[in-house]
């Protein structure tokens, strides 16, 4: 069970602060990065002792996507001239495939 003592960590025992925080409150680990540099997997343990003083590990396998934007099949409306109580319901165009 995770407490105050675990840890997250990369393999090689650098932190993961940058992608992967534990939060202690809730026994929950919260994923989230901005760096490019790092999509793809990313390998990480959460390493803890037992009551009996034995190491305890989970390798977790962090999987980073790219963010970008959908490529929609025709342009989006980004702009509108409405008067005070217009009502202007608008559905976004299709998104291609990849």
């Amino acid at each position: 069970m995770m407490d105050s003592n675990s840890q997250i960590m990369y393999f090689d025992g650098s932190s993961t602060a940058e992608i992967a925080t534990y939060n202690q409150s809730d026994y929950s680990i919260y994923v989230y990065t901005e760096d490019e540099n790092k999509v793809g997997n990313q390998k990480v343990i959460v390493r803890d002792c037992d009551s009996l003083n034995r190491l305890l590990e989970l390798n977790l396998y962090i999987s980073i996507l790219e963010n970008s934007h959908p490529d929609f099949v025709s342009e989006v409306q980004t702009a509108w001239v409405m008067n005070v109580g217009d009502v202007v319901t608008y559905q976004l165009p299709q998104v291609q495939n990849p």
